[in-house]
């Protein structure tokens, strides 16, 4: 009996490789490989070459897709509408990236704290999404006079803290009321 192979356009079998590696890497982490992906495919291991030259290259698409899921799901607020309470605001936004955070499983560990992640860093895409917000903030009053973007990288690492707190079992409610403690103890005047 031969099994016959389906057809996809080719956009559409690199999506299927791409949410078959997402699939595996949140259930088992930075271990995944290509043959693993290739098998949950059903795909020969040179298809795979045919759209991502690398692991890497698969992994960056993959933590792209990520960012784009985050900012799709949770955009930065705009003053457009209505005037931003950008203390509320940032809590929100906090709240959302741990709780997205956690939801990644072993796919966290695989694109950000890997082997990976030191080859091909992200570029601090949260630092650089949380200095926004502060710099947003103190133009609106909001926030206190401070340099945003070295007080963005710290709050940003009580933030994963947090992230690795809540992930490991500790009491959400109790984690989230003490960040908004620090967050707002060093922004708001």
């Amino acid at each position: 009996m031969t099994v016959q192979r389906r057809r996809l356009e080719p956009e559409a079998r690199r999506q299927e490789i791409l949410e078959a590696a997402e699939r595996l890497l949140r259930a088992h982490g930075p271990g995944v490989r290509i043959d693993e992906v290739v098998r949950e495919v059903g795909v020969a291991r040179g298809t795979f070459y045919l759209y991502f030259p690398t692991w890497d290259d698969l992994l960056e698409a993959v933590r792209a897709r990520l960012f784009e899921a985050f900012d799709h799901t949770y955009p930065l607020p705009s003053e457009v509408r209505r005037p931003v309470d950008w203390p509320a605001a940032l809590d929100w936004l906090v709240e959302a990236f741990v709780d997205f955070t956690v939801g990644l499983g072993g796919l966290h560990d695989a694109i950000f704290h890997s082997d990976f992640a030191q080859r091909r860093p992200s570029g601090d895409d949260a630092v650089v999404r949380l200095t926004a917000i502060i710099r947003a903030g103190q133009e609106a009053g909001s926030f206190a006079a401070v340099d945003a973007e070295p007080t963005a990288r710290l709050l940003f690492a009580a933030i994963h803290e947090a992230t690795d707190a809540v992930a490991a079992g500790a009491d959400r409610d109790r984690t989230f009321a003490a960040l908004r403690h620090i967050l707002r103890g060093s922004l708001c005047p």
